[in-house]
């Protein structure tokens, strides 16, 4: 529907770690990869790079709130080249957060705070591809959201215009069919569409 995970380019490690650390990460090792990488940056305070390190094996590993943490301070790094990196990883690591609200709003303002995140990355390096694959993305996913939200409060209109008219069949006939094709529907409008349901069994004749 609105997401394609393999369309985003995955994040960028930095080089130049110490071997263990980096040793476990290439093996998928990530937690490993995330404790040496964390362990090093609370002893090199000054180097930026361990701490995008281990923001990076935070979200290999999928924990992206500590991935968020962890890649925000160095979107404050003098080396424009790892701030550049630093905010396009921390715009997929919004995007992923984006994609566990529970509502159509804030998947909306997920998406669109993860493409303003991408265009600070496309600002520091315009060459960068994928910056810029990831920017038009989150743009269209946060427009595909405000899309389906228009046609759900198009449709949930018709549902109330019907139930003025007492035509409450129609107006749970119309409820059914946008839960059909909006699988977020069927909990937003639950409650609305279960008392058109019990209005139309009472309402509607039953056939022989």
């Amino acid at each position: 529907m609105i997401l394609i995970l393999g369309g985003l380019a995955v994040p960028l490690l930095v080089a130049a770690s110490p071997a263990t650390a980096l040793r476990e990460y290439r093996a998928g090792n990530y937690t490993n990869a995330l404790q040496e990488f964390s362990r090093l940056a609370e002893v090199q305070t000054n180097d930026l790079r361990l701490l995008f390190n281990a923001g990076d094996a935070a979200y290999r590993g999928t924990n992206y709130a500590l991935a968020q943490k962890l890649f925000q301070p160095v979107t404050l790094a003098t080396d424009l080249q790892l701030q550049q990196k630093a905010y396009y990883n921390l715009g997929n690591v919004q995007f992923q957060l984006a994609k566990q609200a529970e509502d159509l709003d804030g998947l909306e303002q997920g998406f669109d705070a993860a493409a303003n995140i991408y265009a600070h990355a496309v600002q520091l390096n315009t060459n960068d591809a994928d910056a810029s694959f990831n920017l038009k993305f989150a743009q269209g996913a946060a427009a595909q959201v405000r899309a389906i939200k228009a046609a759900l409060l198009r449709a949930k209109g018709s549902a109330d215009a019907a139930v003025q008219r007492a035509e409450f069949h129609t107006a749970f006939t119309i409820m059914q069919q946008l839960a059909q094709n909006y699988k977020i529907a069927e909990k937003q409008f639950e409650t609305f569409t279960k008392k058109l349901k019990d209005i139309d069994d009472i309402a509607t004749p039953h056939q022989p």
